[in-house]
């Protein structure tokens, strides 16, 4: 099934590399307002921020924190997936077989995973880009368009691209709840996992 785009139901759009930071899922319109590296946003409300804390003011709205959990692994890749209903999946995973680490995230049930601040995004267009730099001007990253395609199978090394770029996700959907699972193990596999998932229809 993964050599057919597919795991479960989950299409991979693009993967985010973290050095242990945390990204932010925000309202495309609220770039302009994050600088988390020229006015060291990052280390004032995320490097400090406990597990707890799930989002940030950001302008007139807030951003909410998804990906990095040191715990899984400390530098790695974020996959980002969504599923046909619309929710988007950011997994980080490791273990002897990546892609079955993967697909055990994504099938692994969310019920007991602990509930995060809603998303709220009217335009639509969800920006997600790591917390330590700006979302615009010369200290932030590009954003990609997603690049559906076949889940990766290996985690690799990380991005040659600096600096590496965050993505535009043009969803339609305004307004998401958010689950997180912090660190988790199954057999052999370890994983973390954030889940948004739309409250309204396109």
């Amino acid at each position: 099934m993964r050599d057919s785009g597919s795991v479960n139901g989950w299409v991979h759009l693009g993967r985010l590399w973290t050095n242990g930071e945390p990204f932010l899922a925000m309202d495309v319109g609220l770039r302009a307002d994050w600088r988390g590296h020229s006015d060291e946003s990052h280390f004032d409300q995320v490097v400090e921020a406990g597990i707890e804390v799930t989002s940030l003011p950001v302008g007139t709205g807030r951003a909410v924190l998804v990906g990095g959990d040191g715990v899984v692994r400390d530098d790695s890749w974020i996959e980002v997936l969504t599923s046909d209903m619309g929710t988007v999946a950011l997994v980080q995973a490791s273990g002897p077989d990546y892609g079955e680490a993967l697909s055990a995230a994504l099938s692994f049930p969310s019920r007991d995973d602990d509930d995060g601040d809603p998303l709220s995004v009217p335009s639509g267009d969800i920006a997600l880009f790591s917390s330590a730099v700006d979302g615009l001007g010369p200290h932030s990253t590009p954003l990609a368009d997603p690049r559906p395609g076949p889940v990766p199978v290996e985690h690799g090394p990380p991005s040659s691209l600096a600096p590496d770029p965050g993505l535009l996700l043009r969803t339609g959907h305004t307004c998401y709840t958010l689950k997180v699972r912090w660190y988790t193990e199954l057999g052999d596999d370890r994983f973390a996992r954030w889940l948004l998932t739309p409250t309204t229809t396109q």
